[in-house]
């Protein structure tokens, strides 16, 4: 029997919940993002226009992008692809459709399209976890199946239906939704000390997509390609993660040095750990020893980087050390509790593994984009 009654997805007139949240998420995007563009001077229908572009583009490209990757569950009927009520899309497909829009208004309105994005990037983080409740209601995006009863409680997990049977599932859509409001609201804080355009939209992409790395390593219904253990959403993001990295390295045109290339090499790190860590959950427990090395070298790491920065300043900055070695502690810990572990179910453990790894990546992002990076006005 179901342990409680189902969600129905309608709310009212044939209209979904699903459909009501992101009406509702566009619209707040829509105030927020007017807002600010008020507030930087731009012309005065630059966010309708862009609204009025998004929509569609953002629409057809979250479709694509779900078609491509499934496209086995629409090749003997075509026309099915355009039934989008019935489920199919894909976020980065939407955001790929959202820069189009972007460049097409900032062509129209002679302005730039990093200014135009920077302006739009807290506002999809927000609307992305506004979002995320849809998937609570259609009883989607959620993650591994939790067997521990002490565990099965929201908002760790969720039940879901499997015929007549309720389980419980890790509530990834939840860790989600809570993450979009971290990235919303350190985003408004950022915006007021970027400089130079495009910070917010690489701060977006570096504080979202490290943490959809992690998360999207927990679910359930993830597209996949060459295995099922290769999520397409996970590998794209910590990609997109790391080349943010890299460009806040490249841009440093005059401190290209050891203490600057120290963070780009323990990033490429952490991408190494998180994904070490992915196989050995999926399939390949032997990898457990690379995995714990990995970590460790990403602990060695960061003493390089705190050892570099007070060689290069020529005293020890308690303002850059201290996040480091907080990570580093954190680090330090998941080494000791992982000894004896080589055999041990190992599914949080790796986990927590991945969230000290994207942390030590955004950390190393920091560290390029603010005290590495000589002062610039360009953007302000």
């Amino acid at each position: 029997m179901l342990s409680r009654p189902m969600i129905d997805r309608v709310a009212f007139f044939g209209i979904s919940w699903y459909a009501i949240l992101i009406v509702s998420a566009i619209l707040i995007g829509y105030f927020l993002c007017s807002r600010e563009a008020r507030r930087l001077s731009l012309p005065q229908d630059t966010m309708i226009d862009f609204l009025l572009y998004a929509i569609p583009l953002g629409l057809i490209g979250a479709r694509l992008y779900y078609v491509l990757f499934r496209f086995n569950m629409y090749s003997e009927d075509l026309w099915s692809i355009f039934d989008v009520r019935s489920g199919g899309l894909a976020i980065y497909g939407g955001i790929l459709g959202g820069l189009i829009a972007a460049r097409l208004v900032s062509k129209k309105h002679g302005i730039s399209t990093l200014t135009l994005l920077d302006i739009v990037a807290p506002a999809l983080a927000l609307g992305q976890g506004i979002g995320r409740w849809g998937n609570y209601i259609n009883m989607e995006a959620y993650g591994l199946r939790v067997y521990e009863e002490e565990l099965q409680f929201f908002p760790f997990a969720v039940e879901i239906p499997v015929g007549n049977v309720w389980y419980w599932h890790m509530a990834t859509f939840f860790y989600e939704f809570c993450w979009d409001l971290v990235v919303f609201v350190l985003l408004l804080i950022i915006r007021r000390h970027c400089r130079r355009r495009g910070d917010v939209l690489c701060w977006y992409l570096l504080l979202y997509c490290s943490g959809r790395t992690v998360i999207e390593g927990l679910r359930n219904d993830s597209l996949t390609f060459i295995s099922e253990f290769v999520r397409i959403s996970q590998v794209l993001s910590a990609i997109a993660a790391l080349a943010v990295v890299i460009y806040f390295f490249v841009r440093i045109r005059d401190r290209i040095s050891a203490v600057t290339i120290a963070p780009v090499i323990s990033a490429v790190l952490c991408i190494v750990c998180t994904f070490l860590g992915e196989f050995e959950r999926g399939a390949y427990s032997s990898l457990f020893t690379f995995s714990q090395l990995s970590l460790g070298a990403l602990l060695l790491s960061q003493l390089i980087i705190i050892a570099l920065w007070t060689a290069d300043r020529g005293s020890f900055d308690m303002r850059v050390a201290l996040p480091l070695l907080l990570d580093g502690a954190l680090i330090a810990g998941l080494l000791v509790a992982g000894v004896g572990r080589a055999n041990a179910d190992n599914t949080y453990y790796v986990s927590l593994r991945q969230c000290a790894a994207m942390i030590q990546l955004m950390l190393c992002g920091w560290l390029l984009c603010y005290p590495l990076c000589p002062q610039t006005n360009e953007s302000e």
